[in-house]
């Protein structure tokens, strides 16, 4: 494992044609590490887009050393962006940031506050929708099941907006191969593997631009994820029983 820095952040953001969102995303985020105690980076990690979303990461690079990108040639979903950026990454400490804007850049110091204070093993953020947002329901119906199922109790388990230590991070993902929905499943495998939490509760937007793959009714992708659950859940218990 790479030795790096302990005291920088790097803020990892993978982009599925969010060509409009990119220079936006970088702006704010740029303007939030004003207000961190350590440097900071943004990682913009192009997963097979069809769009200019290349080019506006060149773009925004170019025009801000702390902006770095990425490409995949091919879409490899939110996991591979994430180990991606990993790999790209300058500093020990990590966050996860949604490339849409749905999570605000402008909470990154206070998700470094509480890791500062707290000292846990993850910073997770808590979103919340705003009112009258259908798919919150649908997320809200994933979070008691994940909690039931892993014996948790966090207010917002699927959460991706995060903040560790890359070592951290890469032990989750271990867990991630075969799984398509692993982004929903990063809260659990951190609670099979007892790391502690800090909850921050932030404001969760809706997207400004560009299209969400899961659609305004999730049915299908939900049904999905609900599937990957119990297979994850099935695999932890094997692996607990064989050690």
């Amino acid at each position: 494992m790479r030795d790096l820095p302990p005291a920088g952040l790097s803020v990892i953001a993978p982009c599925f044609n969010e060509e409009a969102n990119v220079a936006v995303l970088s702006e704010r985020s740029l303007a939030a590490f004003q207000s961190l105690p350590i440097p900071a980076e943004l990682l913009l990690i192009d997963d097979g887009s069809s769009d200019g979303t290349w080019k506006a990461i060149e773009q925004v690079s170019a025009q801000n050393a702390a902006v770095r990108g990425g490409r995949h040639v091919r879409n490899r979903g939110i996991v591979g962006g994430w180990k991606t950026g990993l790999e790209l990454a300058r500093y020990d400490l990590v966050c996860l940031i949604d490339s849409d804007l749905q999570n605000r850049p402008e909470d990154i110091p206070r998700l470094m506050q509480a890791w500062l204070e707290h000292a846990p093993d993850i910073v997770q953020a808590v979103r919340n929708p705003q009112p009258n947002e259908v798919r919150s329901v649908f997320s809200r119906g994933l979070n008691l099941i994940l909690n039931a199922s892993f014996g948790m109790n966090l207010a917002d388990n699927k959460s991706g907006f995060i903040l560790t230590r890359r070592s951290t991070l890469l032990e989750l993902l271990q867990d991630a191969q075969g799984f398509r929905y692993f982004q929903s499943l990063l809260g659990a495998a951190a609670g099979v593997r007892a790391l502690r939490f800090h909850e921050v509760q932030t404001q969760f937007d809706r997207r400004q631009a560009g299209t969400s793959f899961l659609g305004r009714y999730p049915i299908r992708v939900s049904a999905r994820v609900l599937a990957e659950v119990l297979r994850y859940r099935i695999h932890t218990l094997r692996k607990r029983g064989s050690e």
